[in-house]
This record gives structure tokens, sequence and C-alpha cells, in this order.
């Protein structure tokens, strides 16, 4: 079953005007570049049978309404489509978005459906390196393309329904995501611990988590106000993602703490890492309005190796016990723990 255009389905059932429904799924691939921290990422919608490009980012707007060949591979591939390095695909190596300036190598993408399962598009983003996605990666792009899927439906659904709808999607969000980081939550992160711990269980893969603590962080915002302390955050939160790898996954944990998962990681290279993110945060200080306030983190970091046996609940304890070894140490320290 084909799915309608968004703007005619609106035009019918009249829950969303069609701008209304483009500002949110340019709100959704906006979200989905910065989390995923690519040059681009597109949203194809189904329309009128043909897949055809309905949002984008770092793209030309005289692209829009056309088909991309990645998406409609994604389609072909009747689900999630990763290519390390488009240049090793014969399909694309001659795409004018290889060869020309969008100088395109990585592409992930995956499958958004109708609320009867047809496909109703395609999520993707690209890169201008080739790489890798990680599992838990996937499965926050299939995440991100639910909150597409749900937009969707909002087109095929009454008045009424459209707001509980709208509601219990934003509910959701909020559960999954924090406000203020755009990073993932304590909640959305245990739930991709729980994840982890299975599959690492299976692999028998070493992971490790880092827990961080910005240091004093209510005598800086008691001090230069609430706007000085969203600031500091938000800047907090771009020196640890500059860091990290792309597959590592950072959520805001508390209201001054951080937590990175490594996967695939051992206690010596989480330690470095730690370290480096130490040394970044301290190392220039964050403009919060007219005002520069220095700032620091104390780091706890807890590794399982292999063979030892852990649970998501044992390897947050242990980073919370090393963090407060180090906060007793006297803070802007890293503390370790093996389990």
């Amino acid at each position: 079953m084909t799915t309608q255009a968004p703007e005619h389905a609106a035009e019918r059932r009249e829950p969303a005007s069609p701008s209304t429904l483009s500002e949110r799924l340019d709100i959704i691939t906006r979200l989905t570049r910065r989390l995923f921290r690519v040059p681009v990422t597109l949203l194809s919608l189904m329309n009128e049978n043909r897949l055809r490009l309905f949002a984008g980012q770092g793209v030309p707007s005289s692209v829009l309404g056309t088909e991309v060949a990645f998406d409609a591979a994604t389609v072909l591939n009747d689900g999630p489509l990763v290519i390390p390095d488009v240049l090793g695909d014969a399909r694309f190596v001659d795409h004018p978005w290889v060869s020309g300036r969008l100088q395109v190598r990585f592409y992930a993408g995956t499958l958004v459906l109708a609320p009867d399962g047809a496909v109703a598009g395609v999520l993707s983003v690209c890169d201008r390196s080739p790489n890798a996605l990680a599992e838990g990666d996937l499965i926050l792009l299939r995440d991100l393309a639910r909150l597409v899927e749900s937009e969707l439906k909002l087109v095929s659904l009454g008045r009424a329904q459209a707001a509980l709808v709208q509601e219990s999607e934003a509910l959701r969000r909020r559960s999954l995501v924090d406000t203020r980081t755009q990073l993932w939550n304590r909640h959305a992160m245990f739930e991709l611990l729980d994840r982890e711990f299975h599959r690492a269980r299976r692999e028998r893969e070493a992971v490790a988590v880092i827990l961080g603590e910005i240091d004093a962080f209510e005598a800086v915002a008691t001090a230069h106000g609430a706007a000085a302390g969203d600031a500091v955050l938000v800047e907090v939160t771009n020196r640890i993602r500059s860091v990290v790898r792309r597959s590592d996954t950072v959520a805001r944990f508390g209201p001054d703490e951080f937590l990175v998962f490594l996967g695939r990681c051992d206690l010596e290279n989480a330690t470095a890492l730690a370290e480096r993110m130490r040394h970044r945060i301290r190392k220039a200080p964050i403009v919060a309005g007219m005002k520069q306030v220095n700032v620091t983190m104390t780091f706890g970091v807890a590794a399982s190796d292999d063979t030892a046996d852990w649970t998501p609940d044992t390897l947050v304890r242990r980073a919370d016990e090393a963090l407060a070894e180090a906060v007793k140490g006297g803070r802007d320290k890293v503390a370790t723990r093996k389990l």
C-alpha cells in the first residue's frame, strides 16, 4: 500500500499543516546530524509510490524532491543499509554525490514505516570519510526513524487523536533525550547498557564506562546564574564528544554527571580517554554570556575484561565508587576500578 504524501494527507484530515510537519521533520534531521556528528542527514518519503527527498541537512535545497540513490538502495535492501566505504560499492562509485562536491564516503540508512507496515521512507546519515556504525548506533538511527513514523502518524489521525499522540511522543522524547544537552538521558543509557551487556557476554568483549562529574557545578550556577549553568553543560557536552570515538555513547547521567559507555575497550584505554577528557575540559575557560568560567571535572572509570562477569548495575556502581574516590582525593582527578 502506497503511503499518501504528507501534504495530501494533511489537506484531507487537517491534523497539521504541511509547513508544521516540514518543520517537525527538519527538527528530527537536525537532531540526527547532531547526535551522529555527520555533515549530511537525509529523510526521503514515499510520494505516489516514488521515493523523494523530503528534508535534509548539509545538502542544497535544490535536491529536495529528487530521488536519492542511496535511500532507494535501502528500500531495495528491505532494511537497514550500511556502506562503510561507498568507493568500494560499484553502484555508487560514479554517483555525483560521491565524485562531486559532497564527497560522500559513508552511508547508513534505515526504513521509516507506515502504520500498516509499508515502507514510508528512509532516514539516513552520510559522512565524508569511510566509517562503520556500532550496534548501538543502528539502534539510535532506528529510534530516530520511529520519531519520524510518529510524526507521519499525525497526518492520518483526527485532531483529537493527533493531540494525544503528540503528548505521548513528547513524553517519549523526554524519556530518551536530555533536552539541554541533546544527549541520551539516564533511562536511555541503562537501556543501551542492558543491550550491550548481552552482546558483550555473547561475543566475550571487554567494555568500560567513564562516569564524570562537573566540579562545583552548583556553585557555578549559583554564582553566575542558571543561563551560565546551561552554557557550561552544553560546552562540557561538546568537549566530551570531541574526545570520544564515534562508537562510544555519551549520556547526561545526572544534573552534573555524564556517563560514557565504551564498547571493545579495556581499563587502560578507558583511563587514557578519561584523562584526555579531563584535560580537554580544563584546557580553557567556558564562555557563559559575558563571563568566562573555569571548569574542571572528576572521573571514575570501571572496566570489565573479556572473561569477567558483569551487569549494567555493577559496572556503573564500580565507576561511581571510583568517582567517589577521586572526589575524596581532591577532585580534578581520575580513579579506576576493575571488575
